[in-house]
């Protein structure tokens, strides 16, 4: 193939690389990328990474761009000694119910790699969205020996509702996986640019990730172990079992659970949300339950793939602040189960407390719910909630300000709850 000659700018730009990229690839930088050029046939556009703060061996890269699926992209290593590879042409991979793609390339491992150039011709206009490059840390996890699948230590909770590989049209693996020797991690992401609302959206969504992680990036199959659509649907990656791809240095004894939708605003052309749906709340509650009290994973253990090695935004602003309440809600599932029994108000935690606190209440039908805060001397200070609830364990959080917005002052107060046929009040200590 003709050594085509690459264009070199000087304004840097930040791409923010999607989750499923940063799940796949450690993101680089980019040359701003330039005004499209139009040709005979359409447009092209070219550019390079700026130089990696170090030669690398890597086993391939990753380019996202907006625009035609049917486009051609090409990428070429720039080595140490500014020698250049072949120019690879990559294969595409497109985002099901948008117009972006991921252009991948995977070969043998290159050593000494300075930066990449791409190059990308189109019938329509194209643009570099984002890009990263394979190394092998974020190799999938191989072995010859055969590990046995460890016995689950518990099965009190129930099993929720999955939908099969059958189901979803699932690939067979490429070759045989690798079984976790212990489990002692549960990892929540989200997939960013695949978002699902739909079971049908759902199934396309897994499918093409599918398709990415075995012919895009080289791994034997998806690399998640569950898959969760914004209705609720969960969906069976791996076995829970083996080994996943999902966090590169970190897989062993890891089960991976993925969020199909984006909960990172502002992620490039990608509609993002400010949080999770409840269907994908609560499904999201019965999966780690099961998992945790099956597999003998405490849900304290549960992290987000930021929490590793803080490359990644993965699972996104708005569900990583969730966690916390998350492993509250799967310990209190594992105790009593998805619909509680009887209507209940527990003292809020922490108390006392010194910035926000979060008050918890069940609600074994759907009820009208009032929780109004109160100083001392009985006045009001705050109505948190007014509203009809659906049944399940609820959590509401107090911010220690009131109706007007200001910050009350230290000292005891009161909330009262009315939960359908239950009224109860308990106190509370805000510190300085």
């Amino acid at each position: 193939m003709k050594c085509y000659k690459f264009s070199l700018f000087t304004f840097l730009i930040f791409f923010q690389l999607n989750a499923q990229l940063l799940d796949t690839a450690t993101p680089i930088e980019f040359e701003e990328t330039p005004i499209l050029l139009k040709t005979s046939t359409g447009f092209l556009v070219e550019s390079a990474s700026f130089n990696f703060s170090s030669p690398l061996s890597i086993e391939g890269a990753a380019l996202r761009f907006s625009g035609n699926i049917k486009s051609r992209v090409w990428v070429q290593y720039v080595f140490k000694s500014d020698s250049l590879s072949p120019i690879y042409k990559t294969k595409l991979f497109s985002e099901p119910g948008s117009n972006r793609f991921i252009a991948s390339i995977l070969k043998k491992s290159e050593t000494e790699v300075f930066r990449i150039r791409y190059r990308a011709e189109s019938s329509e206009e194209i643009k570099l969205l984002s890009g990263g490059i394979y190394t092998a840390f974020e190799s999938e996890n191989k072995s010859d020996n055969f590990i046995s699948p460890l016995m689950p230590k518990r099965n009190v909770t129930d099993k929720p509702k999955i939908i099969s590989r059958s189901e979803w049209g699932a690939k067979s693996p490429k070759y045989d996986y690798s079984n976790h020797p212990y489990f002692n991690k549960m990892t929540l992401h989200h997939a960013a640019g695949w978002g699902a609302k739909t079971l049908e959206e759902g199934k396309a969504a897994v499918k093409s990730i599918q398709d990415f992680h075995q012919n895009g990036r080289g791994w034997s199959d998806i690399g998640y172990h569950f898959l969760v659509d914004m209705a609720g649907n969960i969906y069976q990656g791996r076995p829970e079992t083996v080994l996943g791809a999902h966090v590169g240095g970190a897989n062993t004894g890891n089960i991976g659970v993925c969020l199909l939708g984006c909960y990172h605003p502002p992620e490039t052309s990608i509609p993002c949300y400010d949080e999770m749906s409840y269907s994908s709340e609560q499904s999201l509650i019965k999966l780690y339950a099961w998992i945790s009290d099956t597999y003998g994973v405490e849900p304290k253990l549960l992290k987000g793939h930021r929490d590793y090695f803080g490359t990644t935004s993965c699972p996104g602003n708005n569900v990583w602040s969730m966690l916390p309440n998350l492993r509250s809600e799967i310990s209190l599932f594992i105790m009593y189960g998805f619909q509680p029994t009887r209507f209940a108000l527990f003292q809020n935690y922490p108390n006392p407390f010194n910035a926000t606190t979060t008050l918890h209440y069940d609600l074994p039908e759907p009820s009208k719910v009032s929780i109004t805060i109160y100083d001392i001397l009985g006045n009001e200070v705050i109505r948190l909630i007014d509203t009809d609830q659906h049944y399940g364990y609820k959590k509401i959080v107090w911010n220690g300000q009131n109706a007007n917005g200001n910050l009350v002052s230290p000292g005891v107060y009161f909330f009262k709850a009315e939960l359908g046929p239950l009224t109860e009040t308990r106190k509370m200590t805000l510190l300085k």
